[in-house]
């Protein structure tokens, strides 16, 4: 495998770990094996360490608190059947709502959802108690299987730190290119292309700056270290960088309600920015390669 990728080699990995759960999915004789599976891949669906960790924390605490929820869902539907017809729109409503906004009560209402479809289908003997004993134990064999293979597969093979080093070569590159086409004193050639361009190239660094502090996080959770590179004086310039890409967007925009040494100040301004994060970047650019 030496000339395959460390992300082609945990694609491998997640999919030798996913076949595992299918396994215990169809050849087991737990109730509702088939969770299991869905488990390790909404688990290991990212690729980075740190996005499973938070994952396998939303999972379990977000199955927990949807069967608890249940409950007296579960309660008041013995008194009114009827009334499933009203929650389960609300509680579809919520778990879509909550897919953007929070993992851990998407989890749980997708959990409370489950209940109530299995109760209105009446789904074999089912019973409350034995769908949140089975529903627990699956999502526990599911969390163990992600915990361990994303351990022994991945830990061990740097991948976070190949995806930083990655991504900061492309900011690196995606700066330089910035200088080079946003820089023109006292010429800026306004229009609404220059304009679209830097909004493209403000959307293209926030995507790059979410993969850098994930890949981050990552690290330390696989290396139990960051020490090897020195990201902290990152963060700060790229909020001044951003800063001041607003500020140019700002002066392309409204050139004729601005002074022209006011947009010579801030093309200045953008121009030693860049500079210091590319002075930044490329020492641990440089570091990586020692």
């Amino acid at each position: 495998m030496s000339g395959i990728t460390l992300k082609q080699r945990r694609m491998i990995h997640n999919a030798i770990v996913f076949t595992i759960s299918l396994f215990i999915s169809f050849y087991s004789h737990i109730p509702f094996a088939f969770w299991v599976s869905a488990t390790v891949l909404a688990i290991m669906l990212p690729m980075d360490s740190s996005q499973i960790q938070e994952r396998i924390y939303g999972v379990f605490w977000g199955t927990v608190h949807g069967l608890i929820l249940f409950i007296p869902i579960w309660l008041i539907l013995d008194i009114n059947g009827n009334l499933i017809f009203f929650i389960i729109p609300l509680s579809l409503a919520a778990a879509n709502f909550f897919q953007i906004h929070n993992f851990t009560r998407n989890i749980a209402f997708l959990n409370i959802n489950l209940g109530l479809f299995l109760e209105y289908m009446q789904y074999g003997n089912y019973h409350y108690s034995s769908y949140f004993v089975a529903r627990l134990m699956t999502i526990i064999i599911g969390i163990f299987l992600a915990y361990f293979g994303d351990f022994f597969f991945i830990n061990r093979k740097n991948y976070a730190q190949e995806e930083f080093i990655t991504t900061l070569k492309n900011l690196n590159q995606t700066i330089k290119e910035a200088l080079n086409k946003f820089i023109k004193f006292n010429q800026l050639d306004i229009n609404n292309k220059l304009d679209l361009e830097l909004i493209t190239h403000i959307n293209k660094v926030n995507n790059l700056i979410t993969i850098l502090n994930t890949s981050y996080k990552s690290i330390k959770l696989e290396q139990k270290t960051a020490s090897l590179i020195n990201y902290t004086t990152i963060p700060p310039l790229l909020s001044k960088y951003k800063l001041e890409l607003f500020t140019l967007s700002y002066a392309i925009q409204f050139k004729t309600g601005i002074a022209e040494h006011r947009i010579n100040n801030i093309l200045i301004n953008f121009k030693q920015i860049s500079h210091q994060l590319l002075n930044e970047t490329q020492i641990i650019l440089d570091m990586s390669l020692k």
